[in-house]
């Protein structure tokens, strides 16, 4: 596999989770993908690059949001 491979795997999350269910049906969109993005660009300084991605991964994972007591587990 070259870089470019690993690229196109690594940043697609389809390959290290299944997604939920609840997250694919059909649903209002109530931010834009720029307010999406400048929001989370925001919490990734805040909250640290892994921790945001863990917790990305357990909400595409389960469809909510992670606990303190699901954090301190992993």
């Amino acid at each position: 596999m070259n870089d470019q491979n690993s690229k196109e795997l690594f940043i697609n999350p389809y390959y290290a989770i299944r997604v939920s269910p609840e997250l694919t049906t059909k649903h209002e969109v109530m931010a834009t993908k720029e307010q999406w993005v400048k929001v989370n660009s925001q919490l990734i300084d805040e909250m640290g690059k892994e921790e945001w991605l863990t917790q990305l991964l357990t909400i595409l994972e389960t469809g909510t949001l992670p606990t303190k007591d699901d954090n301190s587990n992993g």
